[in-house]
């Protein structure tokens, strides 16, 4: 993350004020981060995604920041973790919209995802069904639900995850194994 954190900062608090001058310049400064956050998760769907990184990117921009409610931004690691939120929700919405489409909406097929890497290729039923392990997880542990959020949804390497929500790295892969398992015996019940 090249950016300098205190003005990428600095830029949030002002473009959510409605600084559109800030805005313009918080997304030049962000742009290339959210990219690469974008290709790295786009990178692991299905072939034939029907979303470019660039287009994922625009929509998580505008969610965080042409948002109707004014957010108090903590710092830029802040913005980073609500983007990797922002990703997944348009990719679940994508994937649910996509879904009604060829199954008329009701149908559900058995998920058989073996969550070795939970950043695996992934259908549209099985982004939809960890989306909902992911919600129930986050009920009893949040702090494992963040790190499967951050690490699939957000596509962060182990160190980027361990420094965005400060933790250490090995903190991470324990909590990250731990959550891969809960969302394997999770997912092979569906």
């Amino acid at each position: 993350m090249s950016e300098q954190p205190a003005d990428v900062t600095v830029l949030l608090q002002q473009a959510n004020r409605g600084n559109a001058e800030a805005g313009s310049e918080l997304f030049r400064r962000v742009q290339q981060q959210l990219h690469d956050m974008a290709e790295r998760k786009l990178s692991r769907e299905q072939a034939g995604a029907t979303i470019q990184a660039t287009v994922l990117v625009h929509d998580a921009f505008l969610q965080l920041v042409g948002a109707e409610q004014e957010v108090d931004w903590n710092d830029r690691k802040h913005f980073y973790v609500l983007a990797a939120q922002a990703m997944r929700r348009i990719l679940i919405d994508r994937a649910r919209g996509r879904r009604a489409l060829k199954r008329g909406g009701a149908h559900r097929q058995r998920v058989d995802v073996v969550v070795e890497n939970v950043a695996a290729r992934s259908s549209d039923d099985e982004l939809l069904a960890l989306h909902e392990a992911l919600k129930e997880m986050a009920e009893f542990d949040p702090r494992q639900a963040k790190i499967v959020e951050l690490r699939h949804f957000g596509g962060y390497s182990v160190e980027e995850t361990a420094d965005l929500i400060e933790m250490s790295t090995s903190t991470v892969k324990q909590e990250f194994a731990a959550a891969k398992a809960w969302l394997y015996r999770q997912l092979s019940q569906s």
